[in-house]
């Protein structure tokens, strides 16, 4: 299905979308781009593409990597301990695709 036919008749609220993060003073209210000037199309732009970091996306490859890696040799150190001792009852961690970027959110 394509982006277009699945966004067709969605309602945007662009609140915190239009606000300018980089001249914002603690304290004060935030200032905000108008919708139709330039900034503004081009900070609905940036919402609109796939390029925003939201929380549905995963975790940075590097975390992904150190917390599969965590969870491996985890693992791993159970196997090593029941071979070592037949009457050690290891627990295993299950691995499931998303651990990663649900630990880091």
């Amino acid at each position: 299905m394509s982006r277009t036919l699945r966004r067709k008749n969605q309602q945007h609220d662009y609140d915190w979308v239009l606000i300018d993060w980089r001249s914002r003073i603690p304290g004060v209210q935030y200032p905000r781009h108008d919708s139709r000037s330039a900034l503004g199309q081009k900070a609905i732009a940036r919402y609109h593409s796939d390029s925003t970091i939201t929380i549905g996306s995963t975790a940075p490859r590097s975390y992904r990597k150190a917390f599969d890696h965590r969870l491996r040799t985890r693992n791993d150190r159970q196997m090593r301990k029941w071979l070592e001792d037949p009457e050690f009852d290891p627990v295993f961690d299950a691995y499931h695709r998303h651990d990663a970027s649900y630990s880091w959110w």
